[in-house]
């Protein structure tokens, strides 16, 4: 299902919801809505809750992907170094060559990935260094 269409019906979906639940509490008459809104308004609370503290755990994850990249030449990706990065020389490119499938992944399975890209050169994933990375490649 397309994104557009997703969002219409989300929309559409809580605009019925909001519709419906007017309706019922204009039946249940002053003193019942306000009792029915607030038991609705605790959960609404803890529901928002729940999930801004889901969120912030998982947001800590700080995760890079090049998923699905096609360069001509090489895709590095560095995180989390405590020292100098040296990138020399000028990297070598080629043609974008056809999906591969050998995924490029982290061994630690920290948020780095490389999943189906298409690289005319190496494919580098760094994270967490103390010291400095160099990458030397071969002038063209």
């Amino acid at each position: 299902m397309g994104s557009t269409r997703w969002r219409w019906l989300v929309w559409v979906g809580a605009g019925v919801s909001v519709v419906g639940l007017a309706v019922f509490l204009w039946g249940e008459g002053l003193d019942r809505a306000n009792q029915w809104a607030g038991v609705l308004g605790l959960f609404v609370g803890l529901a928002g809750l729940v999930l801004s503290v889901t969120g912030g755990v998982r947001g800590r994850g700080g995760g890079q992907s090049a998923d699905g990249a096609a360069a001509g030449g090489s895709v590095r990706m560095v995180r989390d170094v405590k020292g100098d990065v040296v990138i020399g020389g000028r990297s070598a490119s080629g043609p974008v060559p056809e999906a591969s499938t050998a995924p490029v992944t982290d061994a630690a399975g920290d948020g780095q990935s490389a999943r189906g890209v298409r690289a005319g050169g190496d494919v580098n994933l760094v994270d967490g260094v103390e010291g400095s990375v160099r990458f030397d490649e071969p002038q063209p």
